[in-house]
């Protein structure tokens, strides 16, 4: 018997490459109900936003619009002066600093400089539960009342949206691919409401790279497709589609970084961030006289003990279902450096392993993970002498070794 070795540059993301969907199909049990996670939220929890809506088209030329009061100090913005506000709220608004709810807010405009205000109260609108800080509201349905001495009156109708919520703005998000559209037709993502506007079914989305073991319906499966999308510009939603072949979702809010799961349970969203983090950390490494731009041995010993750490708190906090996902998932990359050119998925499993083997201290005192006959981990904490050993005897040479032995 002897030792072949087979070094795994954990690098370059492949985005096309062909990649075996046997054992992948559109299950029949599953719903199409979508499942989102976002990113955190700027601080908006002293602040009340208003939009107004008024179709320009029916009106003269609007001089000015004033919210929450009637000086010039409460004139708001256009939508378009900010990419993160969202433009099928209104085409004017502002964000008022108030950590108080106001009970009733002033609406007031101009056109043709003849001056407008609310109908009642003065042009002050109510709200049942008033409109409270760290919310959203829209007015809309802008209608002429009556002529005034000096003035006119007009009638809105307003709306309290919800949570304040900014436009997603030149970032990435994710979605995964559960029912495997990909495997027949390209996955799109029609977008709007913000400085990007797209025809339906919109643009189409990429193979990030990454791929989750999940339950669809009744069935596990492994090597499900995650595709991602990058925005030049915002949006305030999004509506994914098998290119208009019949599927698609409802039409969801957008966020930075958000991750939306179609088929696949939310519950998966640790091993899908895990997947991200990872990717996102991959950077140049040379070895074998070959530059690697994105590889795995490019994570710094702080960032190999953050994954190892949260690999392990996945395994033992989030039960058999996210245990087995984390150990199954894994990342398409480069796996035959002598060559350069061959791609295909490392599991996280072995990132984890071969990580450990690059910087053994970070599992001092750590918990060492076995397989079991039901694909399912379980740990026990142990010295990891074996794996120091091996550092000892087996460079890894900057890229993940894994041995194998076989018959001579």
């Amino acid at each position: 018997m002897k030792l072949r070795k087979l070094f795994v540059a954990l690098s370059a993301l492949a985005l096309s490459f062909g990649a075996s969907v046997a054992a992948m199909k559109t299950l029949d049990k599953t719903d199409n109900h979508v499942e989102t996670t976002e990113v955190s939220a700027a601080d908006y929890s002293s602040t009340i936003r208003v939009y107004f809506q008024i179709d320009t088209s029916k009106w003269g030329t609007i001089n000015y619009v004033r919210l929450g009061g009637k000086e010039a100090s409460d004139n708001a913005a256009l939508v378009t002066s900010n990419a993160k506000y969202n433009r099928d709220l209104g085409n004017y608004v502002r964000d008022i600093s108030s950590g108080s709810t106001y009970d009733k807010m002033g609406v007031f405009f101009s056109e043709n400089g003849t001056w407008f205000e609310y109908q009642y109260d003065g042009g002050y609108k109510w709200l049942d539960g008033g409109f409270k800080p760290g919310h959203e509201y829209q007015m809309k349905n802008v209608r002429w009342v009556a002529d005034q001495s000096g003035y006119k009156q007009f009638y809105c109708d307003a709306y309290d949206i919800g949570e304040i919520r900014d436009n997603a703005q030149n970032s990435t998000f994710y979605f995964v691919d559960g029912h495997s559209w990909h495997a027949s037709r390209s996955v799109t993502a029609h977008l709007w409401g913000g400085t990007i506007s797209s025809t339906y079914p919109g643009f189409t989305m990429s193979d990030s790279g990454l791929r989750i073991k999940a339950w669809v319906g009744e069935t596990e499966y492994s090597g499900l497709y995650i595709m991602q999308y990058t925005l030049s510009g915002s949006a305030a939603y999004v509506k994914f589609s098998n290119n208009n072949g019949g599927q698609e979702t409802g039409d969801l809010a957008l966020t930075d970084g958000g991750i939306y799961f179609f088929g696949v349970d939310g519950l998966y969203k640790p091993v899908v961030e895990l997947l991200v983090t990872t990717k996102g950390q991959l950077g140049s490494y040379t070895y074998g006289g070959r530059n690697f731009s994105k590889s795995i041995c490019h994570l710094t010993q702080s960032q190999a003990s953050t994954f190892v750490s949260t690999f392990d708190n996945i395994v033992s906090t989030g039960g058999d279902g996210l245990a087995s996902s984390v150990q199954g998932s894994g990342i398409v990359t480069y796996n035959s450096p002598e060559t350069g050119t061959g791609t295909g998925e490392v599991s996280l499993t072995a990132i984890r392993a071969e990580l450990i083997k690059k910087y053994p201290s970070i599992v001092s005192g750590a918990k060492s993970i076995s397989l079991f006959g039901n694909g399912v981990m379980s740990q026990n904490t142990v010295v990891i002498v074996i794996v120091s050993s091996l550092i000892a005897v087996a460079g890894v040479g900057g890229f993940f070794l894994l041995r194998k032995r076989k018959e001579q």
